[in-house]
């Protein structure tokens, strides 16, 4: 039997909350799925982190040899399920996908099964150990000096565009200080908090490119964080390999 959808007024105003009730209704739904065997949720909300725009996310466990992602609304709340045999997502975790390993190695089991125990177990492991650091490539880093000379300019002049090509730049220098310390990546509505564990300076710098009102501050700041990753802001010699043109 489908579980009736809660009516409206009667839905929590807490977000997290509003998340947690439409669970029951939801592995109901996950439950149902031809193949289906266990379910992991995970995502924000499973953190306790849940805002007035998260969704629900699960992994599901699936016998056969498909894999796939469902999309649906339960209660007003939006969800996410990805499918797949617990042979794909040993494969994932091989190939590093640290998206999938953090997801298992946080997520929480809402639909228990031995496999599901066997992965989270796993994911927990390589989460714990992280993953190999990538040195940045010179590309990369001639992207990320240009970015920071860019911004640079704009500062000098007083432009308001200082604001979006700063914050551009420091993302590229937040994921790339992530890629060459070794550390899994997160949204970046996770950055600040996972820099304030691993580097607080790194987070202050980040922080007050995002929130300084001056140019100069916020410029500083900028040029602090991308040098952690690129040693200072000089150019290097450097290029691509070249390419037969068809």
């Amino acid at each position: 039997m489908t579980a009736e959808p809660t009516p409206e007024a009667t839905l929590p105003t807490d977000p997290q909350a509003r998340l947690e009730a439409a669970l029951p209704a939801t592995l109901e739904r996950l439950r149902a799925t031809p193949g289906a065997y266990a379910a992991l949720w995970c995502g924000s909300a499973a953190r306790g982190e849940g805002n007035a725009h998260s969704d629900l996310d699960f992994h599901v466990l699936v016998s056969g040899d498909d894999r796939w992602r469902a999309n649906y609304v339960v209660n007003g709340v939006p969800v996410e399920a990805f499918h797949n045999p617990a042979r794909k997502v040993r494969a994932m975790f091989a190939a590093g996908q640290g998206d999938t390993i953090t997801m298992y190695a946080e997520g929480r089991p809402v639909w228990p099964h031995p496999d599901l125990d066997a992965l989270i177990a796993e994911a927990r492991a390589l989460h714990a150990a992280g993953p190999e650091a990538r040195p940045l490539g010179q590309q990369a880093r001639f992207r990320l000096v240009e970015e920071v000379m860019d911004a640079r300019a704009l500062a000098g002049s007083g432009d308001p565009l200082h604001v979006l090509v700063a914050c551009r730049a420091a993302g590229l220098a937040t994921e790339a200080l992530f890629d060459t310390r070794g550390w899994w990546k997160v949204k970046p509505q996770r950055w600040l908090p996972v820099l304030r564990a691993h580097d607080p300076e790194a987070a202050r710098d980040l922080q007050t490119v995002l929130t300084a009102p001056d140019a100069s501050a916020r410029q500083a700041a900028l040029e602090a964080l991308t040098v952690r990753v690129t040693g200072d802001l000089t150019y290097h010699e450097g290029g691509s390999d070249p390419v037969a043109v068809p």
